[in-house]
């Protein structure tokens, strides 16, 4: 039962993290890549999509593990818009690990 609660957890955060990722450099392009956009200000305008995403998912994962160093930060309303978002959904998502992990 505890490694079965132990994948769920795990397969639930790789979800999260590569939604919040994705979601993140959608922002960005939505917003044309203007140069205030953690796109254009890290030079990734015109890297390949494999590293665009490694970057978006690095900063979903130090944010959701409040571990980031703010090499990618956000700066845009709309970025710092979906930052708090994903800030408030890493404290459920530590609520629903704590809760499923010790139950």
């Amino acid at each position: 039962q505890g490694i079965k609660r132990m994948i769920t957890v795990t397969i639930t955060m790789l979800f999260l993290v590569h939604l919040m990722g994705c979601l993140f450099f959608m922002v960005a392009k939505f917003e044309d890549f203007h140069k205030e956009t953690w796109v254009a200000r890290t030079d990734l305008m015109y890297e390949e999509p494999s590293r665009q995403y490694l970057f978006a998912v690095n900063w979903a994962l130090q944010t959701l593990t409040t571990v980031g160093y703010g090499e990618i930060g956000a700066l845009t309303i709309a970025e710092q818009l979906t930052a708090l978002s994903w800030m408030a959904i890493g404290v459920g998502f530590y609520s629903f690990t704590i809760g499923n992990l010790s139950s």
